[in-house]
């Protein structure tokens, strides 16, 4: 079910950008949110029923893995386009050194195979929390939109765009959860920074613009630390699963992973770029939150 759980968000935040009706998008949210929910329900409930064991999955995973190479690739391209355009700098340097960092252990490391998704308590718990909160977020905003562009006939309509984006995010969120491997968490932990980055700047205005390039360097910071860990376990164990990071308690890769989770989660000193991201519609913000 996991290919469902980050498969139905994914799907439905490509079909927004063909839904140009406001109410029958408005229906596609509700319908996909609960349909989100309800597959959420059932997974939780197979997996409780089969004993409430550790599951993982998917030890051989080489299509997969160029796939998100490829998407790698792509967001790094993405990120430099708009730095290119926005005329920022740091973000290139970040973007393209963490990314060659990532690509050239995926390649020349000998790493043994692994699951490279795994089910228990946190990530149940995880889950959960995606579907429901991140659901009745995406259901709030239909409303939200609607009065939001009423009020603010200055900012171009870009719903579509905005609904894709959440979620997508709610996809990406499923797969950095349940993911094992190093690598899978970081192509999913990427997506995530990439769309906090879009959502900021959802208004184009210049406030927003640079609101949501802080947010993006901070967090390529965070993703450099990502892949500075990656780099590390596959060269000192020969191994990218996170258990195997936290048994042995390998202190560098552990510390560049903290790095990494105080930037995503905005704790200081990197808490101005949460600040910032209220200049977007609220609903981006409860989502990042």
């Amino acid at each position: 079910m996991i290919p469902l759980l980050i498969g139905i968000p994914a799907v439905l935040a490509v079909l927004f950008q063909f839904v140009r009706n406001e109410k029958a998008r408005g229906y596609i949210v509700y319908a996909g949110a609960g349909i989100i929910m309800l597959t959420t329900v059932v997974f939780v409930v197979r997996w409780v029923t089969a004993g409430a064991q550790t599951w993982t999955f998917y030890p051989e995973t080489e299509l997969i893995d160029h796939l998100m190479t490829a998407g790698d690739i792509f967001l790094m391209c993405l990120i430099i386009y708009l730095s290119v355009k926005y005329g920022k700098v740091l973000p290139i340097i970040l973007s393209v050194v963490q990314t060659a960092v990532v690509l050239y252990t995926e390649f020349t490391a000998e790493v043994a195979e692994a699951p490279h998704m795994m089910a228990d308590w946190l990530a149940i718990l995880m889950c959960i929390i995606i579907a429901f909160i991140g659901g009745f977020i995406c259901i709030y905003t239909v409303g939200y939109m609607k009065g939001y562009h009423t009020h603010h006939k200055d900012v171009k309509d870009r719903q579509p765009f905005f609904f894709s984006m959440l979620f997508l995010f709610l996809a990406a969120m499923f797969g950095l959860v349940l993911s094992q491997n190093l690598i899978w968490i970081y192509f999913f932990w990427e997506i995530t920074s990439v769309i906090s980055f879009l959502m900021i700047g959802y208004t184009r205005s210049d406030e927003a613009v640079n609101n949501s390039f802080c947010a993006l360097w901070m967090n390529l910071l965070g993703g450099l630390g990502f892949a500075a860990a990656i780099a590390i376990m596959a060269q000192i164990c020969g191994s990218l699963q996170l258990v195997h990071v936290v048994e042995i308690g390998a202190a560098l890769p552990l510390m560049c992973l903290a790095l990494a989770g105080m930037t995503k989660s905005a704790q200081l000193p990197f808490s101005t770029w949460l600040l910032g991201a209220m200049v977007a519609p609220t609903p981006s913000s409860a989502l990042l939150h």
